[in-house]
Order: structure tokens, then C-alpha cells, then sequence
């Protein structure tokens, strides 16, 4: 049976170790080129964070503290 390529929706996309970004869908690398929609339309705030990672550049995620 045939499997159906997946599109690596831009939603779906997170970042991964190593400057790399991951499809939580399919679980492959993926690069700029295999995001949907296009690289062009998706923005520049998600341009820069992608860059940012890409480059060791993004900071790591805001703890809260407990309440």
C-alpha cells in the first residue's frame, strides 16, 4: 500500500537539536524548502525564529516559577 507524502505544514514544524527542525507529523528533518506554506509567505517572525535556531541563536524557553 502506498504511502502518502506528508507536507510538513508549517504548524507542525518545531525545533530540533542540533540548529535542526523536525516534522512532529512524520518525525523527518526537514529544511526551508519542504516547509508548506512557501518560505516567502510565512512571515518574518517565524523567519527569524527559524534563523535564530538554525544559527544556535534562540533562547531557550521561559520557565514559569511555581505558584
Amino acid at each position: 500500500m502506498p504511502m502518502l507524502a506528508c507536507i510538513h505544514n508549517a504548524s507542525w514544524v518545531i525545533p530540533a537539536p542540533g540548529g535542526q527542525h523536525q516534522c512532529l507529523y512524520c518525525k523527518a528533518m526537514v529544511t526551508k524548502k519542504d516547509v508548506y506554506p512557501k518560505w516567502d509567505d510565512l512571515g518574518t517572525e517565524y523567519q527569524q525564529k527559524w534563523d535564530a535556531h538554525e544559527k544556535g541563536e534562540a533562547k531557550p524557553a521561559e520557565t514559569k516559577p511555581a505558584a
